[in-house]
């Protein structure tokens, strides 16, 4: 077994060897001519194959330079760990040499933080692999990377050793051991020639050290050198955009105990002047090119300067010379200090260089989407002006098509033009667009779910959606069809077309005591205006069924303002009737929405608005509108984008259209569960059923008294609000799962009540609360998790209300598997 000590002295013993060969005084005859040349301990390679490129040659005359050339040769093959060279005075010549062992296996044992990928890239850079020879100075390389790794994550005591066996017929096993030692700790930080911040505030700005006691528990201080080169650069910034211009890191000491635990780093600083920014100036012929340039930059001067508004400008300068073809702009700025007035002088030399134009747009990863669908999405187009503010809107559009998991662009130049490129979007398609299941969920909503689906977003890579689903649980049987169809005719309109039948037994879930039955069909236009802004205008037809519908106050209003009038109740026989309803409605649906989000799925940031309005048309049963906003907004806190602020507002209202007829019942809102107000259960909150409680005297339904219950039978008018704080998991999963989870805290708010309510002596004699009024907030909060299963979306909650009424029923814990219709 050798050790890395091994090779290393065989390493200078061998180079040893080569320099005496190649410094050698050894003088051969000027007659002395090659004969022949043997080679001795050659069992892998071609003695002709080395004799065709060998320097010396039969039939050639030996001499120093001939001799040196030949061993310099063998020893650049890298086959060889020794070569020697005999001659006798017949011309004959003898070569012999040591090959290098072949690579049987290798073995790790000992490595913990770095996984044994990592290391086997190392040794794979090296040419260090199962079947490759051993070269002992790539064996030295492999170990002084892998320490260097170690030293990046703080294992200063880390020992690598990398050992060879030797086996029989020239080859070897690899045995890699690492002890990774303790972690070398950062014990303090000073820093030198602050005099404008103190020193609490400028440590503020180094996640390598943490002086907070609590946050020690869960945080160390672990020393890595990448990480506190960032850190360097986090307290330069802070002074770059706080006025200090001239601020400057002059030198850093490290000092590490001798056990190498613990590290102690001085810091010493000049923090100069602070300055205004009082003008920025525009050289160069980009004024000819883009006037309104100038006037861009005018509205940063009289400003504190600040490096990340000089950032800024560079940046915008290059996105707005994009737009005109410009994307190789040559820019330089030059800064004029006066320390007397302490005001600089921003200097912005540029040129713009050739001016491009696009002579294809290609795609590449497309396997299954077909290249219209994607070129129908872009602005740019071949045989035009390079516009880089099209590429990258072209990029977001793509990205949100949910047909694909990555999108970049590349720009590659015409060769042997100098002002043309060819546009590339490098696209990864996702694993699939569609799916077809048959999946069992159990949720605190639904119960025992039953659902069959077929969906498929990108039909034979056309752009279009075809899906169909079934739904089957305690209190719910529900179906339907939709097709999406793409860009219709040539002014991008999106078309729908939907068909559902739905049985719904609302008294299994706490809602009045009726059952509907409905179906119909929708047809729906949606037309983009901008690139974020879409109409939609549609039509759906409805028809209900609506039976066993129990006597109560909410549902005998509506039935009055239709018409109806259930008064009879002649004998004790009729007290126990129920009412069946046969509504059909033709509504117009209007909407409006607004999509910035980066991702359809687990956004970043960026906000979706939608509004909806739909209305009945003229020979429908009923008359009224409803109006529904839905807005959510994404907020990141920290440039990693994995700290977020989710805010979302969701408000509604329905209301009659003329002859006094009320919204129907059955379409009332609810909220209370896993998708409105998370800790109650679902539907539990806002107006109850009022029954109308008949004795054999009562001959109308205004004598009978009224009894309270825990029935929810909705309202016209809603509006909660749910606020979320998104924290990062990838602290505690790997990126398979992490990309695909989500963990929120979380706080949600909001109301349901029934403007057309009055309240009565009966109803007041009930306990019932007026449910007329906008208020009787309830509030929750508590802990959320999101996963994007293979199965569908998983979401759990745990929460605990901290406002509530009666007749509010609590759910702490609730999850659902799936979509729930």
């Amino acid at each position: 077994m050798h050790s890395i000590g091994d090779i290393i002295n065989n390493i200078i013993k061998k180079l040893i060897i080569m320099f005496l060969f190649i410094i050698s005084n050894v003088t051969y005859g000027d007659d002395f001519i090659v004969k022949k040349i043997f080679f001795h301990g050659l069992h892998r390679m071609s003695s002709d194959a080395i004799l065709y490129q060998l320097p010396l040659k039969v039939g050639t005359t030996i001499s120093n330079k001939n001799v040196s050339d030949s061993i310099r040769f063998l020893f650049s093959t890298g086959y060889f760990s020794n070569v020697s060279v005999f001659n006798d005075e017949n011309g004959i010549i003898v070569i012999k040499v040591e090959e290098y062992p072949i690579i049987h296996s290798i073995e790790f044992s000992g490595n913990k933080i770095i996984k044994t990928e990592m290391i086997q890239s190392i040794l794979n850079s090296k040419n260090i692999k199962i079947g490759s020879t051993l070269n002992d100075y790539f064996i030295f390389e492999a170990n002084n990377d892998i320490q260097d790794i170690y030293h990046n994550f703080g294992k200063f005591n880390v020992s690598v050793k990398i050992n060879t066996i030797v086996l029989p017929k020239n080859r070897v096993i690899v045995k890699i051991t690492v002890y990774e030692g303790k972690t070398a700790n950062v014990k303090q930080i000073k820093i030198f020639g602050n005099y404008i911040f103190s020193q609490k505030k400028l440590l503020k700005q180094f996640s390598i050290y943490k002086q907070i006691k609590w946050n020690n528990i869960f945080h160390r201080n672990v020393y890595k050198k990448q990480k506190f080169f960032y850190d360097l650069e986090s307290l330069r910034v802070f002074y770059l955009s706080n006025g200090y211009a001239k601020f400057c890191i002059d030198e850093t000491d490290i000092k590490m105990t001798p056990d190498k635990r613990n590290v102690y780093l001085n810091i010493y600083i000049t923090e100069g002047l602070q300055y205004i920014l009082e003008s920025v100036s525009i050289h160069g012929d980009v004024l000819c090119c883009v006037p309104s340039i100038k006037d861009y930059c005018q509205t940063f001067s009289t400003e504190l300067y600040d490096i990340n508004k000089i950032n800024k400008i560079e940046h915008d300068i290059r996105l707005l010379l994009g737009r005109y073809g410009y994307i190789k702009p040559a820019m330089s700025i030059e800064y004029d200090f006066n320390d007397h007035k302490k005001v600089v002088k921003l200097h912005i030399y540029i040129d713009v260089g050739h001016r491009f134009y696009v002579r294809e747009v290609q795609f590449e990863g497309n396997n299954f989407t077909q290249d219209f669908v994607i070129r129908r999405e872009i602005k740019q187009l071949e045989q035009s002006l390079l516009n880089y503010h099209y590429v990258l809107q072209d990029q977001e559009r793509l990205s949100r098509l949910n047909y694909f998991k990555l999108v970049n662009t590349r720009i590659e130049n015409v060769p042997n033009k100098s002002n043309q490129v060819d546009l590339i979007y490098k696209i990864e398609e996702l694993n699939t667009t569609g799916n077809l299941n048959l999946s069992v969920g159990l949720g605190t909503e639904s119960g025992l779910n039953i659902q069959i689906g077929m969906n498929q977003d990108n039909v034979l890579g056309t752009g279009n959606s075809i899906s169909v689903t079934a739904t089957k649980n305690y209190y719910q049987t529900y179906c339907d069809m939709s097709i999406l169809k793409k860009y219709l005719g040539t002014r991008r309109i999106n078309t729908s077309i939907q068909i559902f039948y739905n049985n719904f037994s609302t008294n299994k879930v706490h809602l009045s005591n009726y059952s509907i039955k409905n179906y119909g069909i929708s047809m729906d236009f949606a037309y983009p205006v901008t690139e974020n802004n879409s109409y939609n205008i549609g039509l759906n037809y409805i028809s209900n069924h609506l039976d066993q519908i129990e006597p109560q106050i909410a549902v005998w209003r509506y039935l009055y303002s239709v018409g109806i009038n259930p008064e009879l109740i002649s004998n004790y026989q009729y007290l126990n009737n129920r009412i069946n309803l046969y509504p059909r409605d033709l509504l117009l649906v209007l909407g409006w929405s607004f999509n910035s989000l980066n991702h359809m799925y687990f956004p970043n940031f960026g906000s979706f608005i939608n509004i909806t309005n739909k209305l009945t048309l003229p020979g429908s049963y009923n008359s009224y509108y409803k109006i529904i906003l839905d807005s959510n907004h994404y907020l990141p806190l920290n440039k990693s984008l994995d700290w977020i602020l989710f805010s979302s507002i969701y408000a509604g209202y329905a209301g009659s259209l003329y002859n006094h007829k009320e919204s129907p019942f059955y379409d009332n809102f609810y909220i209370g569960g896993i998708r409105t107000i998370r800790g109650f259960r679902l539907n539990s909150i806002g107006p109850k059923a009022a029954y109308y409680h008949c004795n054999k005297s009562d001959i109308s339904y205004s004598t009978c008294s009224v009894k309270n219950s825990q029935d929810t039978v909705g309202g016209n008018s809603v509006t909660f609000i749910k606020n979320e704080l998104i924290i990062p998991v990838s602290y505690m999963l790997n990126t398979q799962y992490s990309d695909t989870t989500r963990v929120s805290l979380f706080i949600d708010a909001g109301t349901v009540w029934d403007t057309y309510w009055i309240n009565t002596v009966a109803t007041r004699a009930a306990g019932i609360l007026d449910y007329g009024i906008f208020g009787h907030i309830r509030i929750s909060t508590g802990v959320a998790l999101k996963w994007i299963s293979p199965v569908g979306p998983v979401i759990f909650s745990y929460s605990k209300p901290i406002k509530k009424y009666q007749g509010d029923i609590e759910e702490p814990f609730q999850f659902t598997v799936g979509k729930i219709w």
